[in-house]
């Protein structure tokens, strides 16, 4: 079933107008593997698409604790969730 896969990617809806996506993945995620993360921030590169993408060293899947007060995670939303 190609196409459904293909419907359901979100590779297949990256496009150059998308808002900016912070993008976080744990390098020791035991459900969804890394190359998963790499290849939609790979396709938003391609197409020019703003995103951000961390990658948590040494975490499992879930980001909990992650977000404390100096995680770059801030930074991204003071930059593109704030008005000017």
């Amino acid at each position: 079933m190609p196409e459904r896969y293909t419907a359901s990617s979100p590779l297949t809806y990256v496009s150059e107008d998308d808002p900016p996506v912070l993008l976080i993945h744990s390098d020791k995620d035991f459900f969804v593997p890394l190359s998963q993360v790499e290849l939609l921030s790979k396709r938003m590169n391609e197409v020019g698409a703003f995103h951000t993408l961390i990658i948590m060293k040494d975490a499992k899947h879930d980001a909990l604790g992650y977000f404390f007060k100096d995680s770059p995670v801030w930074d991204f939303f003071d930059e593109h969730l704030k008005g000017n």
